[in-house]
């Protein structure tokens, strides 16, 4: 058994890092491309008193506010949230590896402050948002024709572009030509920013 989850989250290792690897390949030929924030989660596999870190350096929680406690130090990229069931949260990093990082450090802190027990995590990528241009205006409402787009500028001043192959996940389209890519967390998402680039990108 203990073999076979090693092999799951070995697997899993090698997707988000195929994922990140073609990221910065698509960045390269697509040099306006760029990734805003990404988001991982880990589990501890134990529960938190999130009471023991009000008083704790690094560490924020106030129940009124937040039902979870955060960490955001010197040694944090991004935030990570903690929550009570050990499950944890990292945002507003740049790369996978920076999130893994900022999940690691939260582990560690909270066992050195005798918190947690000693334990190993494995982080899992659930969302990157990006930004691109595609270096001119676009007729945001004649390309809101189309079936797959809602646009409703009373409301937002972008199309929404539901590409049906990332099922769900969403492209935010601008007048201005900018874009931002959000809910990606598989490698289509390469093939759908170049193919969705590349069609916006063409003169009208």
């Amino acid at each position: 058994m203990k073999r076979y989850k090693h092999n799951e989250q070995s697997e899993a290792r090698r997707g988000d890092d195929g994922l990140l690897e073609r990221l910065h390949i698509l960045h390269e030929s697509i040099p306006n491309l760029s990734i805003v924030n990404l988001v991982a989660t880990a589990d501890l596999g134990q529960s938190i008193d999130l009471e023991s870190l009000r008083a704790t350096g690094g560490f924020r929680y106030d129940p009124c506010v937040y039902k979870c406690a955060y960490l955001k130090d010197s040694e944090t990229h991004g935030k990570v949230s903690i929550f009570s069931t050990g499950k944890m949260i990292s945002v507003a990093t740049k790369s996978f590896e920076l999130a893994e990082q900022d999940l690691e450090h939260a582990m560690n802190t909270l066992t050195s402050l005798g918190i947690i027990n000693k334990t190993r995590i494995t982080a899992k990528l659930q969302n990157i948002v990006a930004t691109g241009d595609i270096g001119h205006p676009l007729d945001v409402a004649r390309f809101a024709m189309r079936s797959d787009v809602v646009y409703e500028p009373e409301q937002f001043p972008a199309a929404i572009y539901y590409p049906e192959e990332l099922g769900g996940a969403c492209v935010l389209v601008f007048a201005s030509g900018k874009v931002v890519f959000s809910g990606i967390k598989t490698t289509e998402f390469v093939d759908v920013c170049e193919s969705v680039l590349r069609k916006l990108s063409r003169p009208e």
